[in-house]
């Protein structure tokens, strides 16, 4: 395992290699001092082969979005660091997280829509964007509100979020 300091901030990070099967939990760490959290991966084969076709740029989105989602309902929120606590993300806020233009965030959300990796729906009267449980969780199991959301594409895949 190695060590690396990030010289302008001065945080410590260790490098080390992870092997795991693909149905594994993935746990992403934020720096000392902050709370943990982690998101599930875990794809029904449907799933697996969509996400085997997204652009790097599109893997990468995803990937980096991924973490904003609320525990149990995968609603992309807020968190104080990006966003207001709870608070729906919009998609300006996520080029911001993804470090792209709007106008590709833009394109890229269009495109997870139509895939039915994303979904629009209300929260507190206001627009929020979910995950589908299938491509990615955080919590331990999906509330009965995300797969109802997500109910069709569910059905279609024949996977339960939920089951380990």
């Amino acid at each position: 395992m190695r060590q690396l300091v990030n010289t302008g901030t001065g945080e410590v990070f260790y490098e080390e290699q992870i092997l795991r099967r693909p149905d594994e939990i993935v746990k992403v760490f934020r720096p000392v001092g902050r709370s943990v959290k982690f998101v599930k991966i875990k794809a029904s084969q449907k799933a697996k082969r969509r996400l085997r076709k997204l652009s790097l740029a599109e893997a990468g989105f995803l990937l980096k979005i991924a973490p904003y989602a609320g525990e149990g309902t995968n609603l992309l929120v807020g968190d104080n660091e990006r966003g207001k606590k709870g608070t729906p993300l919009t998609v300006k806020d996520l080029a911001r997280i993804a470090d792209c233009s709007y106008q590709q965030a833009r394109k890229i959300v269009k495109v997870f829509i139509e895939q039915r990796v994303l979904r629009r729906t209300k929260m507190e009267g206001r627009t929020a964007l979910a995950i589908n449980p299938l491509y990615s969780l955080n919590g331990k199991s999906a509330e009965t509100a995300l797969l109802q959301l997500f109910r069709q594409e569910i059905s279609e895949a024949g996977d339960d979020p939920n089951s380990d």
